[in-house]
């Protein structure tokens, strides 16, 4: 079996994960991730992840740089979330409550999707039936009351749903919008005979 430090040399080089502030939850993951990939030693974590910082969160670090350094990369790592993640959490949570079909179910499908995504960094035990009625919540009336009559259990069940009334929906307006088909519509009859005068007039 190879070992950490063969393995590792063998994988193309990639940049450690810089953070902004944005998706602590994330970011932590991603560095957990570089650190096994590249075989880290762990006493060295802080000083990388520290260097990555810019921005706001380059002066953050700055500002507590003797109680982190002295820390472990566990109080490294909730020193972030109490900073940067409760913040964010919250306002997942507000977009996730005002979130609307504007367009297409697809495109509201994709842009909650990537909301659902984040959210499940920070709480993965959430009830998926509340993620659901949340979805519904922000479908376009007449898809909505369709949906909610089929009571989903879950937020890929409401999608599916959702899709298939939409293209229902479609199908029946581009019926109604097509107009009769003219071929059906008007029927070919044989041209019936003039009445003849029951009398011709002659000349005399």
């Amino acid at each position: 079996q190879l070992g950490p430090q063969y393995s590792s040399s063998k994988l193309p080089k990639m940049d450690f994960p810089r953070f902004d502030g944005d998706n602590p939850k994330l970011w932590i993951t991603n560095c957990d991730d570089y650190f096994d990939m590249y075989s880290v030693e762990p006493h060295r974590w802080i000083q990388v992840a520290t260097m990555n910082c810019k921005a706001a969160t380059a002066r953050w670090v700055q500002s507590l740089e003797p109680r982190i350094r002295q820390g472990s990369w566990a109080d490294f790592c909730k020193l972030v979330m109490d900073r940067f993640g409760k913040n964010q959490y919250q306002q997942l949570i507000r977009r996730l409550f005002r979130i609307r079909q504007v367009t297409t179910v697809q495109d509201y499908i994709d842009r909650f999707s990537e909301l659902v995504d984040e959210l499940m960094a920070y709480a993965r035990n959430t009830d998926p039936l509340f993620y659901a009625m949340c979805f519904m919540d922000g479908l376009r009336e007449d898809i909505r009351n369709a949906v909610h009559m089929q009571q989903p259990q879950s937020f890929d069940a409401a999608c599916a749903l959702a899709l298939l009334q939409e293209e229902l929906l479609d199908t029946a307006k581009h019926k109604e919008t097509r107009g009769p088909d003219p071929f059906s519509a008007h029927k070919f009859t044989t041209p019936k005979p003039l009445a003849l005068p029951d009398k011709l007039d002659t000349p005399n």
